[in-house]
This record gives C-alpha cells, structure tokens and sequence, in this order.
C-alpha cells in the first residue's frame, strides 16, 4: 500500500501534474542541448500527431532525404 492510496483524486492528480510539468522540462532542457531543431523533432516524434510532423518538415523546409525528415502518411 502506498500514502498515496488514501488521498483524494485531486490531490493525486496535482502531484501527478507538477511532476510532469518538472520532468517535461528536464527532457526539454536534455533535447535542447542538441539544439533547437532536435528538440522540436523530439516534440513531434514523442507527440505523433500527423499534422504536427507535416508542420515540423515545412517549417525546417526538409526533404525526404533529410535526417529529421518525418514521413507522414
């Protein structure tokens, strides 16, 4: 059993959040010291939404034989 298990709904989700919200920015912080351009690729890889891929190849004007180039269906 976990001190967890007895809070309430809300105050698990809160903790959840903060935690996210912290580890989101530490994984960030990590992608951008590879530069900008990879850490938005990291962004759209890890988010999977299409358009957001579509959006990232014409925003860094890639061709398919780019190395961050998505290839969306």
């Amino acid at each position: 059993m976990s001190m967890f298990d007895d809070m309430n709904q809300m105050e698990t989700d809160g903790i959840v959040d903060t935690i996210a919200h912290e580890l989101f920015e530490q994984w960030c912080d990590a992608n951008l010291d590879e530069g900008t351009m990879y850490a938005d690729y990291q962004i759209c890889q890890m988010y999977g939404d299409p358009s957001l891929k579509i959006k990232f190849n014409q925003f860094y004007n890639l061709k398919s034989d780019d190395q961050y180039y998505f290839e969306v269906e």
